[in-house]
C-alpha cells in the first residue's frame, strides 16, 4: 500500500505495515522533551500515574530556554525546583543554563531526533523535528508523562499535503520567506488543520538544513499537525556526528494519496513580511519599504541559527545601526553562539550596534530579554506576531528574514535587502 513518509513513520513506529488518514494509532517516541516552564507539571504527572522509572531516562530531555537567565525571583524559584526534580531522576541530558539552548534547537542539534521516528515536546514548534525526517508533534503535559513512563503515544493519523518547490533561490531570499509566502497564499482557512505538510522539489533539496529547520518550524503555525522534509545526504553529514541512535532513509512513494498538492516555484518568491497581529495577512517587501520601527530583534527557534547571523553579518560588515533601532540578537544555542563568536559574525553585528543576549527563547514568549513596550514597532525574525506576543499588547510587529531585518537596521525602516550590493 503506497504511504506517504508521515505515514509510514506511523505505521512503522506503531508495529503495523500500513495506515491511512483517520486512523488511531498508539506509537513508539523516540524522544520526549519538556523545559523548565512546563517540567514541574510533567514530572508531577509522570508521579500521579504511580509511575516510578522512566522509559528511558537518555531518551527523557529536559530543557531551560524560556526562562534563563531567570527575569525574576519567582521564575529563579521556579527554575531552582525543576532543577531539584531534573537532578532526582538522574537524568543524562539536561541542558540548563550555561549548556541551554532553546529546545528545538537542541533536539536537532544534538541528535535527540532521527529520520523515521517520532518525537514529541511540550511546546508548539516541536514541529522542527521535521527537518530531519521525523515526525515532530507538540503535546500538552498530560501525554507527556505518559509518554515519559511508557514510552509511547497516541496519534491520529493525518492526512498529508505536498508543497512541491521548484525554481532558484533569488539573492538575499531566505527559507523564512518562502514560509511568509507560503502563509499568505493558504491563509487560516482550515484546509491545513491537522494536514502533514510535505515539503520537497529541488528548491527544498537546495536548502541547508537550518533552512528546513525554519520551514518546519513554522508549519504549526498554519495549523499543521507536523511538517516535514525527506531526508538525504546532508540530513546525513548533518546527523551522523550527534545522532544518539541509528536510522534508515524514508521517503514518500512515488504513488502515495495526498489531500492535496501545490507547486510553488521559489524563483518568483522575493523577500516577504508578516503585517502586524495577522501572521497571513503577508506583503512582498516592496509594499512595506519605509515603514519606519524601532525595534529589531533576530532569534527564537525559528531564525536563530548560525547561518542567520552570518546573512546579517555579511549585510552590516563595516556599517551602522540607525541610532533610532535598538537590535538584540539572541543564538539559538550556546553552540551558536560559539560558532557565531568564532567565525567573527558576533564581532560584526556588535561593532555595527547590536546587543547579543545568551541563548534563550528571549522577548518571544513576551517574558524577558528584550520585550516590547507600549508603542513599539518591531521588526522581528521571529514566529509569531499576535498582540502582546512580544510583550505590550500596544506593540505592533513585523515578521520576515533575518536578511531583511538587517537590511532594515541600517536605514531605521523596512527596507529592501535586494536594493543594495551588500
Amino acid at each position: 500500500m503506497a504511504m506517504t513518509i508521515t505515514e509510514k513513520i506511523m505505521a512503522f513506529n506503531s508495529g503495523r505495515d500500513s495506515v491511512v488518514p483517520g486512523q488511531l494509532v498508539w506509537v513508539d517516541v523516540h524522544s520526549v522533551m519538556t523545559m523548565d516552564y512546563l517540567g514541574k507539571q510533567c514530572f508531577k504527572a509522570f508521579e500521579s500515574l504511580g509511575s516510578k522509572k522512566l522509559f528511558d531516562k537518555e531518551r527523557v530531555i529536559c530543557v531551560s530556554d524560556h526562562l534563563v537567565p531567570p527575569p525574576t525571583p519567582e521564575y529563579a524559584t521556579m527554575l531552582n525546583e525543576w532543577r531539584e526534580i531534573v537532578k532526582s531522576y538522574d537524568l543524562p541530558y539536561f541542558y540548563d543554563l550555561g549548556r541551554q539552548g532553546i529546545a528545538h534547537q537542541l533536539m536537532v542539534e544534538q541528535g535527540h531526533v532521527l529520520p523515521g521516528k517520532i518525537s514529541i515536546g511540550t511546546d508548539s514548534h516541536a514541529n522542527t523535528y521535521g527537518a530531519v525526517g521525523a515526525v515532530g508533534n507538540a503535546i500538552g503535559v498530560t501525554d507527556a508523562a505518559i509518554a515519559m513512563a511508557t514510552g509511547k503515544c497516541w496519534f491520529r493519523v493525518p492526512e498529508s499535503v505536498k508543497f512541491h518547490i521548484t525554481g532558484t533561490w533569488q539573492p538575499w531570499v531566505m527559507a523564512k520567506d518562502l514560509s511568509l509566502h507560503i502563509m499568505g497564499m493558504m491563509h487560516w482557512n482550515g484546509h491545513l488543520i491537522y494536514k502533514a505538510l510535505e515539503y520537497c522539489g529541488p528548491a527544498i533539496e537546495a536548502l541547508d538544513i537550518a533552512g528546513r529547520m525554519t520551514l518546519c518550524n513554522m508549519t504549526v503555525d498554519l495549523g499543521a499537525k507536523n511538517g516535514i522534509i525527506a531526508p538525504d545526504a546532508k540530513t546525513a553529514t548533518y546527523l551522523n556526528p550527534v545522532q544518539k541512535g541509528n536510522w534508515e532513509m524514508i521517503n514518500s512513494d512515488a504513488d502515495a494519496k495526498y489531500d492535496a498538492v501545490y507547486e510553488v516555484d521559489v524563483s518568483n518568491v522575493g523577500p516577504t513580511v508578516s503585517k502586524p497581529d495577522k501572521l497571513d495577512d503577508t506583503v512582498p517587501v516592496e509594499q512595506l519599504v519605509g515603514t519606519k520601527f524601532n525595534k529589531a530583534f533576530v532569534g527564537t527557534c525559528t531564525n536563530g541559527r548560525t547561518e542567520d547571523f552570518a546573512i546579517m553579518a555579511k549585510i552590516l560588515e563595516g556599517k551602522k545601526i540607525h541610532r533610532d533601532v535598538n537590535m538584540i540578537c539572541i543564538p539559538a544555542s550556546q553552540q551558536v553562539y560559539l560558532e557565531c563568536i568564532q567565525k567573527g559574525y558576533f564581532e560584526t553585528l556588535v561593532k555595527a550596534g547590536a546587543a547579543v543576549e545568551t541563548s534563550s527563547c528571549g522577548p518571544c514568549a513576551g517574558i524577558h530579554t528584550g520585550v516590547a513596550g507600549d508603542g513599539d514597532i518591531v521588526l522581528s525574525a521571529g514566529n509569531r506576531n499576535m498582540k502582546g506576543r512580544m510583550g505590550s499588547k500596544n506593540a505592533q510587529i513585523y515578521l520576515t528574514s533575518p536578511a531583511v531585518v538587517a537590511a532594515s537596521a541600517i536605514k531605521g525602516e523596512i527596507t529592501d535587502p535586494r536594493s543594495e550590493n551588500w
